[in-house]
């Protein structure tokens, strides 16, 4: 007898079992309903770009909870009025479907739930009686696992909408503007008719059939609906993309959904437009990242605005030469380590600094001036000096201590010719770098999703970013550009016109424009100064100004020069002769294509002229007033030596090839 009462149980467990079983081996394929677009929103929640989802639609994720009531009673009223009581399948719909049609001979009403919708929307099928059994079971099995809320949530996803969009929130967005959470009850009833006949309702092909569809499920399912007649179907969908080379960065981090950005959407198509409208460099482009005081980022273009080759690429992150426009943070670390002060006297002549003997961009030298006059003037020899007091490996490291990623050519170390450019650096770092000039000496990682602020790195004392500033707030603007006396403004131009560069910080934004070609060849002609700082200047005129109080960004009174110890007065020149080139241990080239040997031109600087030089221990006849050269007879190494006018001498060994 108790055996008999046990039956039933055991019968059951079993058929749970089994159905534990079946469901383990044969889950739903959830990969449509994980797939989304991609929707770049700006600061105010206006759309700004998009990407459609991996499989080519517009779908973005959706909860119940989060769309107008209206249309979530009109929906259950027209697809499924027993959803709240059936277990995914509804038998009492489909018996009489069955029965309709065995009388007329064809498809009166559809027997299918929600749930079963979604089970074909999952995986789509042709509508047959296998297809029909499969989206049964597999209904039974979705509502299982996640419940009726679940079932409604992935509806929402997955409904045809028309054209390649799917889901009520990809469909309110693209026809109406914004998000179903407010629906009219015409919006709603277009979203409730689209999904019955996709095709054959498209807005933008048969407008008429779509509004007669909408008019039918308002009158049978919300008869005191207002204005139906003076309801029009939407205009067709149109994406703006105002934002592709961010869109693209989000694309590569697997972004998805909607994700609301920084960007001040006026800003960024205004300077969009003002981008596209100027003459870019020879077949290259212009990229600008604009940042306000919070480090967040207001304007984000990277050079899709021009037809040039490797427009692909987004200029903002691209690694590039710098030029001259690390210099301020070379001088900034040795004001901050007491090497020099901004009225110390260096000498810009030519001089070879660690085996190196640069010359200034127009091959020109000032002679004596200030340290604050070679920063405006971005001359090299004075910023040679600056690194070598600093220490390249020592500047460097602070510089990626301070969020930058600095790329030396493959082999090299650091070395003094970074101040001059000699190593690549993206725009997003070197602007985040010159916030540093805004927040006295501090930076932080730039910011383009809202959030708490990250915490804060010193780059430069507070002193010396105050002393940099205000040397830069004395950097001439570009020409035909009024008087900006709030600009700390810097330009700098990367060997072979690669790279053009403008810079500069307000009280209260940042600014970065980069100009040349993204394939990175040269662009002859292209400087920063003449062709990236124009447009700096186009930009900063549409700023808002500052609404800060008082000026933070005073610069520190200095002590007066005769408190200064000599070394800080000026800098020390060396005192004897420097052979500037060829330098010691070059390996060079003196033969034409003839097989003849060439002359080799000799220089030297420092100590007190004249000069006579020297080849292995041979002097060498120079004729009165012509630049000294040497023909070797040779191949082979060779002793060269100068000699100043007090007996002062240096020397360098080179090999002839």
């Amino acid at each position: 007898m108790a055996t008999g009462r046990l039956w039933p149980l055991g019968a059951a467990a079993l058929l749970l079992g089994g159905l534990l079983l079946l469901d383990r081996l044969a889950p739903p394929d959830l990969t449509r309903a994980r797939q989304f677009a991609l929707i770049l929103d700006g600061r105010d929640g206006t759309w700004l770009d998009g990407h459609t989802s991996a499989d080519g639609l517009w779908r973005l994720p959706v909860r119940a909870r989060d769309v107008d009531p209206f249309y979530l009673a009109l929906l259950l009223k027209t697809e499924d009025r027993r959803f709240a009581a059936h277990p995914g399948v509804d038998p009492a719909a489909l018996a009489r479907a069955a029965w309709q049609f065995a009388r007329r001979g064809h498809v009166v009403s559809g027997g299918s739930t929600l749930a079963m919708q979604v089970a074909r929307l999952l995986t789509p099928h042709r509508h047959t009686l296998a297809g029909k059994v499969r989206d049964l079971l597999r209904a039974l099995q979705l509502q299982w696992r996640f419940g009726r809320a679940g079932i409604l949530d992935l509806y929402l996803t997955l409904a045809p909408e028309g054209r390649n969009i799917e889901g009520v929130r990809a469909a309110s967005l693209l026809y109406f503007g914004h998000e179903p959470a407010r629906l009219t009850p015409a919006e709603a009833a277009f979203l409730v008719a689209l999904p019955r006949r996709p095709s054959a309702l498209r807005p933008d092909r048969h407008p008429a059939a779509l509004v007669a569809a909408a008019r039918a499920i308002l009158a049978r399912g919300a008869p005191a609906a207002p204005a139906v007649l003076s309801w029009q179907a939407p205009r067709p969908p149109a994406v703006p993309h105002d934002a592709p080379e961010l869109l693209g960065h989000m694309l590569a981090a697997r972004r998805a959904g909607i994700v609301t950005t920084t960007l001040d959407p006026l800003l960024q198509r205004e300077i969009r437009r003002m981008l596209a409208a100027r003459p870019a460099p020879l077949r290259g482009t212009f990229a600008t990242l604009v940042v306000d005081r919070d480090r967040t980022i207001a304007a984000w273009i990277g050079g899709a605005e021009h037809a040039c080759p490797g427009q692909a690429i987004d200029l903002v992150r691209a690694p590039r030469s710098p030029g001259s426009t690390l210099k301020p943070f070379v001088y900034g670390m040795a004001f901050e380590a007491g090497r020099m002060t901004p009225r110390t006297r260096v000498n810009d002549i030519r001089m070879a600094i660690g085996g190196y003997a640069p010359l200034d961009f127009d091959r020109r030298f000032r002679g004596e001036t200030t340290v604050g006059e070679a920063l405006r003037l971005s001359l090299n020899i004075p910023a040679i000096q600056a690194l070598r007091s600093v220490g390249a490996a020592r500047f460097m490291a602070r510089m990626r201590a301070g969020g930058a990623t600095l790329r030396l050519p493959r082999g090299a170390g650091a070395n003094l010719a970074i101040v001059l450019g000699g190593v690549d650096l993206s725009l997003f770092d070197l602007t985040m770098l010159y916030t540093a000039l805004n927040h006295d000496g501090m930076v932080a990682p730039l910011r383009i999703a809202p959030g708490p602020a990250p915490p804060e790195t010193r780059l430069l004392s507070q002193r010396a970013a105050r002393d940099v500033r205000a040397i830069l707030r004395g950097t001439a603007p570009p020409d035909g550009t009024p008087a900006w006396d709030d600009v700390a403004f810097k330009t700098g131009t990367s060997f072979g016109s690669r790279d053009g560069w403008a810079m500069a910080a307000t009280a209260r934004w940042t600014v970065g424009i980069w100009a040349g070609r993204p394939d990175g060849t040269a662009s002859p002609g292209l400087t920063g100064r003449d062709t990236a700082a124009p447009v700096l200047a186009d930009i900063l005129s549409v700023l808002a100004p500052a609404d800060l109080p008082g000026t933070p960004d005073a610069a520190p009174a200095h002590q007066p020069m005769a408190a200064l110890s000599p070394a800080l007065r000026r800098l020390p020149r060396p005192d004897g002769p420097q052979v500037v080139f060829p330098r010691d241990h070059a390996d060079l080239e003196s033969r034409s294509d003839d097989g003849a040997m060439v002359p080799i031109g000799l220089e030297a600087s420092g100590g007190r002229p004249p000069y006579r030089w020297f080849v292995n221990g041979a002097p060498l006849a120079v004729p009165l007033g012509a630049r000294p050269s040497w023909t070797p007879d040779m191949p082979g190494f060779a002793h060269l030596t100068v000699q100043d006018a007090t007996g002062r001498h240096a020397s360098a060994d080179i090999r002839i090839r």
